[in-house]
């Protein structure tokens, strides 16, 4: 559920959304049974080696959002690297950017 009780009795609606890592509420009871589930399976791999699952997962994501591909990440530096890396692809091959002429503005300090 989304609504919290601190230590005085006092509920609130979480809006925060654990910065987007933890966006499915608290402790949903289906959320949790296939989190068991899984850590009773395997509870971190890489894409270095074979796992069965990556396969089904990336085409039913990619027809869920309607692209041809996905490239799930491990981290948020990982993610934010790709995006940066499409983002300039993307100004090459749709908006007619001239080779070697894109330029990438990031923000000094930020998050990533």
């Amino acid at each position: 559920g989304a609504w919290v009780t601190d230590v005085e009795g006092r509920r609130y609606l979480d809006c925060l959304a654990g910065y987007s890592a933890l966006n499915f509420g608290h402790a949903h009871p289906r959320l949790v049974a296939r989190a068991q589930e899984q850590l009773g399976r395997l509870t971190l791999t890489s894409r270095a080696f074979y796992d069965d699952q990556l396969g089904p997962f990336a085409r039913d994501l990619a027809r869920l959002t309607g692209k041809e591909m996905v490239l799930p990440m491990n981290s948020g530096a990982e993610a934010v690297e790709t995006a940066i890396k499409l983002a300039r692809k993307w100004g090459y091959l749709v908006k007619g950017v001239a080779e070697n002429q894109a330029t990438i503005v990031a923000m000094e300090g930020n998050f990533h």
